[in-house]
């Protein structure tokens, strides 16, 4: 049974997501309110138990099972000593020139 509302978007520092297996039913369950997840999932999830939107329409909520009964997580490789550097190159020159540096200085000069 599909339950669809609308609702409004937790807090950031309240969104969960969770995703587990049944062993029984050899089943994956995903449950997450951080709308980012619940976009990139939906398409895995045909026959969702619950979904929720915001005021605009747009999904934040989804929870049900996952089609097909795969998941897979793989961990991201580490970074190789050239690209540490280019990020580091990247990181040297100033993105936000007047409101960073203000704000840099308050900070600085207050502590």
């Amino acid at each position: 049974m599909t339950e669809i509302k609308q609702m409004a978007t937790a807090p950031r520092e309240e969104r969960e997501t969770i995703i587990s297996y049944d062993r029984q039913t050899e089943t994956w369950h995903i449950y997450t309110d951080e709308p980012k997840h619940a976009r990139k999932y939906e398409k895995y999830v045909t026959h969702p138990q619950r979904k929720g939107y915001n005021s605009t329409g747009r999904l934040i909520m989804l929870e049900g099972d996952v089609d097909n009964g795969k998941v897979t997580i793989r961990k991201k490789s580490p970074l190789t000593k050239a690209q540490k550097n280019h990020l580091q190159e990247l990181n040297k020159t100033p993105a936000f020139l007047s409101n960073v540096h203000t704000d840099v200085q308050s900070q600085t000069s207050t502590n």
